[in-house]
């Protein structure tokens, strides 16, 4: 299985435009920045989020908490509610989640104003996902490992999610990919924490040698025209 780099503001700024994934590739996010002006590093994994290009058209995700994470004190108590991350694709995207799928999602929404949450702007699209409220039966909670769910469309591609990105001007992470709201999630080293964590516009370091590779064929493309 073959793992997809994001295409960085770096490669953007310079007009490239990202290649699209095969079949099999998938890409991982980690939730481990807080929401926050004061924010740091060093805090436990809150959630992973895995993007696979299951089929042409279709981009499949795993949702996965840590119910280890100290933060979460009591995996029955705490509840996974809302999930927000940055597309460029072909408008209104089709929303389904497979026969086995973890925990179910209550709505699923395309938005093409780039108002995300924290105060965070998408430079494109974006999509919003909400699990049922913390009162109800079906929540989110420790009783589920995960959960899964496909997007999907004609022509749309894991670069798609990967290929853009969301900004905040008030000292917060920045440039950021997604946004997951948990709750209650509590720890205080180094900081005290929100509910609200986000994850950085790059994956995990795994899909770096594609990236410098596409670093490699951008210079190569440059060098060809200059000549």
């Amino acid at each position: 299985m073959k793992k997809i780099a994001v295409v960085t503001a770096l490669l953007m700024s310079v007009g490239a435009t990202p290649a699209l994934a095969a079949i099999g590739d998938t890409v991982t996010f980690k939730f481990d920045l807080p929401s926050t002006a004061s924010f740091g590093s060093g805090y436990p994994v809150v959630a992973e989020l895995k993007l696979t290009e299951t089929a042409s058209g279709v981009v499949t995700f795993e949702l996965t908490p840590n119910w280890a994470s100290p933060g979460f004190a009591d995996p029955s108590d705490s509840t996974v509610n809302h999930l927000e991350f940055v597309y460029q694709g072909p408008a209104s995207p089709t929303f389904a989640q497979p026969l086995v799928h973890g925990a179910d999602i209550k709505t699923f929404d395309y938005h093409t104003n780039p108002n995300m949450d924290s105060g965070y702007k998408s430079d494109d699209q974006y999509i919003s996902i909400d699990w049922f409220k913390p009162n109800q039966a079906e929540r989110f909670d420790g009783d589920y490992a995960n959960s899964i769910w496909t997007i999907s469309g004609t022509g749309v591609d894991i670069t798609d999610f990967t290929g853009t990105l969301a900004h905040h001007t008030a000292g917060k992470p920045d440039p950021i990919f997604g946004i997951i709201s948990v709750d209650p999630y509590s720890l205080t080293d180094p900081h005290p924490t929100p509910s609200n964590w986000v994850t950085s516009a790059v994956p995990e370091p795994e899909t770096y040698a594609m990236l410098l590779a596409g670093l490699g064929l951008l210079g190569f493309s440059l060098r060809n025209k200059k000549a």
